[in-house]
C-alpha cells in the first residue's frame, strides 16, 4: 500500500459529498452522524431541485446540480459516489483527477477492466479509493472472519448464500435494474453480495464455475444461480434474484460445524454450531465502513487493509466469470 500526503497522525475531520440522491445515499446521509470524523458537507445530483430538496432533509451546507461543479469544489475532501454502477468508474475519476478521495458503492465499476482504470487513478492523484461493501466491516462479519481464520472449525466444505427482492413492481424497463445499459440485472445488483462474501470465508483460488440465469426481455439477468468449486474441493452456492425475496439464512459448512448467519449481507445474529450469537450493529451498518475509510485517510494508505483493491479486484474477476458463463455482456462493453 503507497502512502498518501496526509498529516498522519492527527485526528482529521473529513468533509463528505455525495454523488446522488437516492435511496442508498440517503441511508449514508443518516448514517455519517454516528460518525465522529466526518461531516456531510455537499451532495449533488443531475436535478439541482433534487440536490437541494436532499441538502435541506439532511442539513447539509452545500447543494450543486453538477458533478463536475462538485468535483471542482474546495467544499469536501471526499466523496461517496451512490449512483449506478455504470456510471462509477467515470465519477470516480472525475473526482480523483480533482484530489478527492473515493468511497464508492458496490459493485465499484461494471467490470474489472474498468476497475483497473480506477486504481490507476487512484495511484496518479495520490488518493484513496476504496468499495463501498459495508457488510464487510460489520461486527458479525468480523466474527466470522475470526472464527475462520482460528480453524477451529476445520476445513471448509460448503457455503449457501442467497440475496433477492421481488422488484418487479420498481423502475420499468427503462429503469436502472432492468435496463442494461444501465448496467442492470441481479448478478451485479444483488450478486455482488454472495460473490464478495465468499471472499471472507476462503482465500483458496476457484477450480470452476458453473452458472444459470433467467433472463428478461431487456436481456439482464432476473435470477442468477451460481456453483463454484475451490482448489481444495470445497463448494459453495451462490444465489442473486429479482423474482422472489430470497432470504435464508446463510450457512457455511465445516469438517467440524457450521455457521448460520441471518441475513448474511447485514447479519446481527450468528449461530457457531450451537453457541449463539448477537452481535447488533450502530444505525443501518454503514458507520463502519465509514470510520474505515477515514483510519485509512488517516495512516496515510492508498488502500483499505481490509476492503483492499485486491479484494475488489478477486470479486469483480469472478463477477466477470459468472457473466462470461451466462452470456450477459452489456451494450457499451
Amino acid at each position: 500500500m503507497k502512502v498518501l500526503n496526509l498529516r498522519v497522525g492527527e485526528t482529521l475531520m473529513i468533509r463528505f459529498g455525495i454523488v446522488g440522491a437516492g435511496g442508498i445515499a440517503q441511508k449514508f446521509a443518516r448514517d455519517i452522524r454516528f460518525s465522529k470524523g466526518a461531516v456531510l458537507s455537499a451532495v449533488a445530483s443531475r436535478s439541482l431541485d433534487r440536490a437541494i430538496k436532499f441538502k435541506d432533509e439532511y442539513n447539509i451546507e452545500h447543494a450543486f446540480g453538477s458533478y463536475e461543479e462538485m468535483a471542482k469544489s474546495d467544499t469536501i475532501d471526499a466523496v461517496y459516489i451512490a449512483t449506478p454502477h455504470n456510471f462509477h468508474m467515470e465519477q470516480s475519476i472525475l473526482f480523483m483527477n480533482n484530489k478527492k478521495h473515493v468511497l464508492c458503492e458496490k459493485p465499484i465499476s461494471v467490470n474489472v477492466a474498468e476497475f483497473e482504470k480506477m486504481v490507476e487513478s487512484s495511484i496518479e492523484n495520490n488518493v484513496l479509493l476504496m468499495e463501498a461493501m459495508w457488510t464487510r466491516f460489520l461486527p458479525a462479519t468480523l466474527k466470522i472472519r475470526e472464527v475462520v481464520k482460528s480453524k477451529k472449525l476445520g476445513k471448509l466444505k460448503h457455503a449457501y448464500l442467497e440475496f433477492g427482492f421481488d422488484v418487479s413492481g420498481l423502475g420499468g424497463d427503462s429503469g436502472r435494474l432492468f435496463n442494461p445499459n444501465l448496467a442492470g440485472g441481479s448478478l451485479l445488483d444483488m450478486g455482488v453480495y454472495p460473490v464478495a462474501f465468499t471472499l471472507n470465508i476462503t482465500d483458496q483460488n476457484i477450480k470452476s464455475i458453473e452458472a444459470n440465469a433467467k433472463f428478461y426481455k431487456t436481456g439482464i439477468d432476473l435470477e442468477c444461480t451460481v456453483d463454484i468449486v475451490f482448489e481444495d474441493d470445497s463448494t459453495a452456492r451462490l444465489v442473486s434474484s429479482f423474482l422472489a425475496d430470497r432470504n435464508k439464512p446463510g450457512v457455511i459448512e465445516y469438517e467440524n460445524g457450521k455457521i448460520v448467519a441471518e441475513n448474511f449481507w447485514r447479519s446481527q445474529k450468528l449461530f457457531i454450531n450451537d453457541e449463539e450469537l448477537n452481535l447488533p450493529h450502530i444505525g443501518e451498518g454503514f458507520p463502519y465502513q465509514i470510520d474505515a475509510f477515514i483510519d485509512t485517510l488517516e495512516k496515510g494508505l492508498h488502500e483499505n487493509e481490509i476492503m483492499t483493491h485486491d479484494q475488489t479486484r478477486k470479486s469483480m474477476v469472478i463477477l466477470d466469470k459468472i457473466r462470461e458463463v451466462i452470456g450477459l455482456k452489456y451494450p457499451f462493453e
